[in-house]
């Protein structure tokens, strides 16, 4: 839940159509309900999509302040990894663990898992779209309920974006490099305070979080080979500078994300 007391809205440069814009116009109507999903289909590919992302986070505080207060909710957001399993996105507070889905590549299964989640933002896979046959109270139940639509690549640039996402703040990148580093993400979580049994309290709700997301992140620490897990970080670094990255979007119609859910 560091993400609550780490991100601002501030932090994140908007762009529509070559003009300045904000999140209120990336993200219409948001309300407190909204979830956002994101489909993943490379490994740590969810790092493509990680301003909107972010963004999406401070929207869902900000809906309602005292989410952040206390001890912070987790954000409402979902990745699915479709077809694969693609390396844990945790430190983006993908948490608790029934946030990361795994599915089969198959969009008809896919579609099931956003419904049974209730996303109202999607951000899907860019790529050449399939005509798969949903069944019809699937498909109507999607386009009733998903606000937003978005197509989104792995390296954070899409052919004919319309949104260009930038960061304006060093620590918007501090989620994706540590993803993209899972033994840094293991050591990080190890050094935090109550993991030593000898000193945790019991009903410490927090470190026993804490401990859960160390042993999550060992069982999938080799999830993702060293050659894929270096490819993604050097996709990254080519869209980083000064310490911040720019993602590039096309915003689509839920009919066109509903043909991208599989991957090809």
């Amino acid at each position: 839940m560091h993400t609550a007391t780490q991100l601002d809205v501030s932090m994140f440069a908007v762009q529509i159509d070559g003009k300045i814009a904000d999140r209120d116009a990336l993200l219409p109507a948001w309300h407190p309900y909204d979830r956002l999903g994101v489909l993943v289909h490379d490994p740590f590919g969810g790092v493509g999509a990680s301003l909107l992302v972010q963004l999406t986070i401070t929207a869902f505080y900000d809906a309602r302040p005292g989410r952040r207060d206390g001890t912070p909710q987790y954000p409402e957001i979902y990745l699915f990894h479709v077809g694969g399993r693609y390396g844990s996105h945790g430190y983006f507070d993908y948490w608790p663990p029934r946030k990361e889905i795994f599915v089969e590549n198959d969009a008809a299964a896919v579609l099931r898992a956003v419904n049974d989640r209730a996303i109202t933002r999607l951000a899907v896979v860019d790529g050449k779209p399939s005509a798969p046959r949903h069944d019809l109270w699937e498909r109507a139940a999607a386009e009733d309920r998903i606000i937003s639509a978005f197509a989104y690549s792995a390296d954070g640039r899409v052919e004919n974006a319309d949104v260009t996402l930038t960061g304006k703040d060093p620590r918007t990148e501090s989620n994706p490099a540590v993803t993209l580093h899972p033994d840094r993400a293991l050591a990080d979580v190890l050094s935090l305070p109550g993991l030593d049994t000898r000193h945790r309290d019991p009903e410490d709700p927090a470190a026993l979080d804490r401990k859960r997301f160390a042993e999550l992140l060992m069982e999938r620490i080799a999830e993702v080979n060293a050659d894929a897990t270096r490819t993604a970080a050097e996709q990254r670094e080519r869209i980083v500078n000064g310490g911040v990255a720019t993602e590039t979007y096309r915003r689509i119609c839920v009919a066109e994300a509903l043909g991208r859910l599989a991957k090809a």
